[in-house]
């Protein structure tokens, strides 16, 4: 990336870090957080190669957030997301994990409005094998910081529902303060992942399996909305939607998380150790180059 464009994200971050969650996104600091355990579970000369840059890469793991305010880049905001519900019913095995092919099966127009995370992610696999492949040494932090941001996405349970708001069952404004309202009251400091890192031989198939476990429990975000929203008042619950109104005192985020805090520990643990893995299946389908320990420190972007 060129140092213009490099200039123009930091300056977007700057302006627009009160509107990060407006993006439906989980919010900025916990995609940090999350990119920043990843690179902590990479083991080797790997793993020594991005913690030399795990700066950048938990930084710049808020990049697709900005391109999509950046110019109104219409063929971003469906790489965050995938309505699966709108394509079939759960577990969705019957969605072709060919693009093409589910191209032909859906529409490419219902693609993009229902959402291609699964085939974003692959993308972005691929793109990291090229430059590990090649010795882009210069070009593997930003996009495994952007690679790891659309896989935090799919653990996300309200990114891979049609009902991504609540705004269809009464619930409307949840997403945001699930995501990052609870999240960054509760969570940036209770963040331990752990688990066994995987080379995944499908980088698709693996986005399904994310977003097969992540659909059953936006059923659980919304009971957990329904039961906070009880004890307000109307005009506390009009509060909710807004997304610069403050929901301290009112008791709805302290409900929200002793109902469905774990659960977001755990997605957001897993991302983590799913983000580490993707980027350990690009450097094996590269051919495990030997990283150069030093790199990009200082890159012109």
């Amino acid at each position: 990336m060129k140092a213009s464009r490099c200039s123009i994200l930091i300056l977007l971050a700057g302006l627009f870090i009160s509107l990060s969650t407006s993006l439906y996104s989980w919010g900025f600091e916990a995609h940090k957080l999350i990119n920043r355990k990843a690179v902590e579970l990479l083991p080797g000369s790997l793993g020594e190669s991005f913690k030399n840059n795990i700066d950048f890469i938990s930084e710049h793991s808020i990049d697709p957030d900005l391109w999509r305010m950046e110019g109104n880049d219409p063929d971003e905001a469906h790489g965050h997301y995938i309505d699966a519900d709108l394509y079939e019913d759960f577990p969705f095995d019957g969605i072709p994990r060919d693009r093409k092919l589910a191209d032909e099966k859906f529409g490419e127009e219902n693609l993009l409005a229902w959402g291609t995370a699964p085939w974003r992610i692959e993308e972005y696999v691929n793109r990291l094998a090229d430059h590990l492949r090649s010795g882009n040494w210069e070009d593997v932090p930003l996009t495994a910081a952007v690679l790891g941001h659309y896989v935090s996405d799919i653990h996300m349970p309200l990114h891979v529902v049609e009902n991504y708001n609540g705004q269809l069952s009464g619930n409307t404004g949840i997403h945001k303060r699930w995501e990052a309202d609870m999240v960054n009251r509760y969570l940036l400091g209770a963040i331990y992942p752990k688990g066994v890192l995987n080379n995944y031989n499908d980088p698709v198939e693996m986005a399904f399996t994310i977003v097969k476990e992540s659909y059953p429990l936006h059923f659980e975000l919304l009971r957990a909305d329904s039961l906070a929203r009880s004890g307000l008042t109307n005009e506390q619950q009009d509060l909710i939607p807004n997304r610069d109104a403050s929901m301290n005192g009112t008791g709805y985020i302290e409900i929200l998380y002793s109902e469905t805090g774990q659960i977001a520990k755990k997605r957001m643990e897993d991302a983590a150790v799913r983000v580490a893995s993707y980027w350990i299946m690009a450097w094996e389908a590269a051919g495990s180059p030997l990283p150069l320990i030093q790199y990009s420190k200082d890159n012109k972007r």
